[in-house]
């Protein structure tokens, strides 16, 4: 795709600070997708680069400066941000579906925080999700909940277990090549693949130049609490 604007149109400005997550279509090449569902057919399980060969690991290692990617990180974090962890297949470690939600923001952590106001934006904290496969509408997998990376009213508990979610989650559809691009304190969470084939989205953690959740709590006692975010 073509990146040859300075910044992001209104109607991606709007979309991203309303709902909370972006989807930018066709962002890969076909040939990047096969090149990475390639080496994920050749075996191995994808939790960071370490361990797989030079040849295997290279599709994702250039996904990591993808111009797509950059580009509208820069716009949503500001220059200076940084890899946070990943790649990750998300849905692909037994536990990751059914859990409970994660992320929100009651109350507001200016580790993970997101704001625009006054024509600037901090989004400390951005997961990139690219779709290696289709991803149809009722295929589960990727659950979100539009609009709750601002909330300040806590999250009622029916809503993070899934036993009842009043109507407000969503199951982004995706086609192979696509980038979902999300603030990370959007609740989330996964759900039992119905789709064909294997799932396959592939997820980045980015963090803005502040120190991320994650980095804090290496810091912090052993009793604090866990806000680890997405599922790692």
């Amino acid at each position: 795709m073509e990146l040859n604007r300075d910044a992001m149109s209104n109607e991606e400005n709007y979309a991203f600070d309303v709902a909370g997550y972006l989807i930018i279509r066709g962002a890969m090449r076909p040939e990047e997708v096969a090149a990475c569902n390639q080496a994920l057919d050749r075996g191995g399980r994808l939790d960071g680069l370490l361990g797989w060969p030079a040849p295997q690991r290279e599709p994702f290692r250039d996904l990591l400066v993808h111009p797509a990617l950059v580009w509208y990180l820069n716009q949503m974090c500001g220059s200076g941000f940084r890899l946070d962890h990943g790649p990750r297949l998300i849905g692909d470690a037994a536990g990751d579906a059914g859990r409970r939600l994660e992320g929100g923001n009651e109350p507001r952590d200016p580790a993970r925080a997101y704001y625009k106001q006054n024509e600037r934006r901090m989004c400390q904290a951005v997961c990139a999700v690219w779709a290696l496969a289709d991803v149809n509408p009722g295929d589960g997998g990727l659950t979100l909940i539009p609009c709750s990376h601002k909330s300040n009213v806590e999250t009622p508990e029916d809503v993070l277990t899934g036993r009842d979610d009043l109507g407000l989650s969503v199951q982004p559809a995706l086609k192979a090549g696509d980038l979902l691009l999300c603030a990370e304190t959007v609740l989330h969470g996964m759900q039992p693949w119905k789709g064909r084939g294997p799932q396959r989205l592939l997820a980045y953690w980015y963090a803005g130049r502040a120190p991320s959740n994650r980095s804090a709590q290496d810091r912090a006692p052993p009793w604090t609490p866990c806000r680890s975010g997405w599922p790692r």
